[in-house]
C-alpha cells in the first residue's frame, strides 16, 4: 500500500498535465466498457459472490451511532455481500479530516456523505486521487442513469471542466430543503401575549428584546437568549438577505454581475445589526464558542426563542405535531432593502459520494452506490429498514418508528445514515408527501406560502478550470480565516466596524477577494454561455 500511494504522488504532476492535454481523450477512455471482474454480478444480487470488505469515511451527524451500528449499512451488507470499516467524524473535524486523509496520501476506498466542494472535485480529481466515475456509470449505474434523463441538467451539473465526472449528487426537491429556516418560539409568543411575528429587522430587534426582559419561559429566572444559532456564520443565510445580500460562499450575482458579499455596505450593515444585538446581550454570548451539545441542550432546557434548527432536534420534544408551536421567523426588510429575500438553495447537492484512486474494488462499489438511485435505495437510506425503523399504514402513507425514550428523529439518525448525513438518494416532494406526519406538511405549507416567493439562487453551480482552481485554493483559506477571526471582532465589539472597516476591505482585496470574484465571474460567464 505504501508503494502504491509513493508511485501516485510520483505520478501525480504527469497524470494533471495529461488531463489538460488530453481530457476529451481520456473521458472516451474511461468511457469505454471494460471486462467485468470475475468476482463481480453485473447485475442482481449480491453484487459479488465472495465477500469484500472496502473502508468507508463521511461526515456524520451528531445524533448518529457508529455508522456500522446502523440497521441501512447491516442491510446493505446482507443484499450485496460489501461490508466497510468506517472512518467518520461530525461536521465540526470531518473537513480537517478530509483534507488530512488526501495530504497524508491513507485514502479510504470511498468518501459517502463525502460533502465534496466543487474545488475539491476539480483538485483531487486533477490528481489522480478521485477516480473517474463517468464510464463506471454507463456501465455500472442504470438508476443513476435514469436519474440523470429524467433531471436533464443534472450532468453536466457535476461534471468538471476536463470533461471528467468525479463525484456523485443527491437530489432535494423537498419543501423543507429549499431554503434556510430560522424557527421562532411560539410558547414565548404565546405567554408575552404576542401575535405579531416580526417583518422588518427593527421589529425583530424589540421582540428580542422582550424575549429578553420580559420572562417568556416564565421561570422568575433572567436567564433567557433571545437569539441563537450553531455558530455566527450560521446567521449569514438567515439576516444577511434583509439587508440586500444574497450570497453563497461569499458570491453573488446580480444582472450577471458578480461580486464578493463581504466587501458589500450591505455586510458592514449586518455586522453593526449583529454587534448591537451581541452588545445588548440578545444573541447568545456564546454563539463562537459553544459546541453541538451544548448549543442544543439550551433548546431543551427552554432558553432560546428565535434558532435555526430543526425545533424536534433543538427542543427535543418526542411528539412531532408539538412542531406546530414554532412558526418561521419571516423574511425580514431593513432600512437598507425594502424587499423581502430569502437565500434559495439548489436542488442538485453535489459531492456527496467519490471512489478514490486506491480503491480497487470501483465497479462494485459503483454497483452499491447505485442503489441509492433507486427507490427502494432511497427510502432504506433515509429511513432505514421497513418493519424495524419506519412502516406503511393502510393509507399508503410512511410513518417513522421510535423506540420508548425516542422521538422519531433522534430515532431515524439511529438507522438511516440520510437522517444527517450528506448522502446520496433522490429526495423527492413526493417522497415526503406521503409521510404520516400532519405537522410536517403544515410546516411545508408555511414555507410554501412565507419563504420560497422571495427565494433566490445567489450563484448557479459552476466549475473552475485547473487554473482558476489553484488559484482559490491559494486564495481562500486566508481569505476565509481573515474573515472569520473579523467577523468575530466585529459582532463583540472587540473591533470598531467604522473605525476598522476600511482596512477590513482593503486587507481582503489584497488577500485576494477581488481576484475571486474575477475567477467567479469568468466561471459564471462560461456557465450562462452554455446554458
Amino acid at each position: 500500500m505504501k508503494f502504491k500511494k509513493q508511485m501516485k504522488i510520483a505520478g501525480t504532476v504527469l497524470l494533471a498535465s495529461s488531463l489538460l492535454l488530453g481530457a476529451c481523450s481520456n473521458k472516451e477512455e474511461v468511457s469505454k466498457e471494460k471486462e467485468a471482474p470475475k468476482n463481480l454480478n453485473e447485475t442482481g444480487y449480491p453484487i459479488v459472490n465472495e465477500a469484500l470488505t472496502l473502508e468507508m469515511m463521511g461526515q456524520s451527524s451528531p445524533l448518529q451511532p457508529n455508522w456500522g451500528d446502523m440497521n441501512f449499512f447491516k442491510k446493505m451488507n446482507e443484499l450485496t455481500n460489501i461490508d466497510f470499516t468506517y472512518r467518520t467524524s461530525t461536521s465540526d473535524q470531518y473537513a480537517q479530516q478530509k483534507q488530512l486523509a488526501f495530504t497524508s496520501m491513507e485514502l479510504p476506498d470511498l468518501f459517502f456523505g463525502a460533502n465534496f466542494t466543487a474545488a475539491e472535485e476539480v483538485d483531487y480529481g486533477a490528481q489522480g486521487l478521485l477516480a473517474p466515475l463517468e464510464g463506471l456509470i454507463d456501465q455500472y449505474a442504470p438508476n443513476l442513469q435514469k436519474v440523470m434523463e429524467k433531471y436533464p441538467d443534472l450532468k453536466s451539473s457535476i461534471t468538471a471542466p476536463d470533461g471528467h465526472i468525479y463525484a456523485l449528487p443527491g437530489i432535494d426537491t423537498s419543501t423543507t430543503s429549499q431554503v434556510p429556516i430560522m424557527w421562532m418560539n411560539g410558547y414565548w409568543l404565546e405567554n408575552l401575549g404576542i401575535d405579531k411575528r416580526p417583518e422588518t429587522t427593527e421589529e425583530l430587534y424589540q421582540l428580542l428584546k422582550d424575549y429578553k426582559e420580559k420572562d417568556p419561559n416564565k421561570n422568575g429566572k433572567a436567564d433567557e437568549i433571545p437569539l441563537t444559532a450553531s455558530s455566527v456564520a450560521e446567521l449569514r443565510y438567515h439576516f444577511m438577505p434583509a439587508f440586500g445580500i444574497n450570497q453563497q460562499g461569499g458570491i453573488f450575482e446580480k444582472d450577471g454581475k458578480v461580486g464578493y458579499a463581504f466587501v458589500q455596505d450591505g455586510y458592514k450593515e449586518y455586522l453593526k445589526y449583529l454587534n448591537r444585538l451581541y452588545s445588548e446581550k440578545l444573541l447568545d454570548q456564546q454563539v463562537f464558542s459553544h459546541t453541538w451539545e451544548q448549543y442544543v441542550a439550551k433548546g431543551a432546557e427552554d432558553l432560546v426563542g428565535v434558532f435555526p434548527t430543526w425545533p424536534i432536534v433543538m427542543v427535543g420534544y418526542a411528539d412531532p405535531a408539538l412542531g406546530a408551536n414554532y412558526p418561521l421567523l419571516p423574511p425580514l426588510t431593513s432600512e437598507f432593502n425594502d424587499q423581502k429575500l430569502m437565500t434559495k438553495l439548489s436542488e442538485i447537492k453535489r459531492g456527496r459520494a467519490a471512489i478514490t484512486s486506491d480503491n480497487e474494488h470501483p465497479e462494485a462499489t459503483m454497483r452499491w452506490l447505485d442503489h441509492m438511485y433507486s427507490e427502494e435505495g432511497t427510502y432504506l437510506a433515509r429511513l432505514g429498514v421497513e418493519g424495524e425503523n419506519w412502516e406503511w399504514d393502510d393509507k399508503g402513507n410512511w410513518k417513522l418508528l421510535a423506540p420508548e425514550g425516542m422521538n422519531t428523529t433522534q430515532a431515524n439518525a439511529q438507522h438511516a445514515p440520510g437522517a444527517g448525513s450528506p448522502v446520496p438518494m433522490v429526495l423527492e416532494q413526493e417522497f415526503f408527501a406521503k409521510e404520516d406526519n400532519p405537522t410536517i406538511h403544515l410546516i411545508s405549507g408555511w414555507i410554501e406560502d412565507e419563504y420560497l416567493p422571495y427565494a433566490k439562487l445567489p450563484f448557479p453551480q459552476v466549475y473552475f478550470t485547473e487554473e482558476e482552481q489553484a488559484k482559490l485554493n491559494t486564495i481562500k483559506p486566508d481569505l476565509d480565516s481573515y474573515l472569520e477571526q473579523m467577523e468575530a471582532k466585529f459582532v463583540s465589539g472587540q473591533a470598531s466596524i467604522d473605525g476598522e472597516w476600511d482596512n477590513f476591505v482593503k486587507t481582503l482585496n489584497k488577500l485576494g477577494a477581488e481576484e475571486m470574484a474575477k475567477i467567479n465571474q469568468a466561471a459564471y460567464d462560461r456557465w450562462a454561455e452554455a446554458k
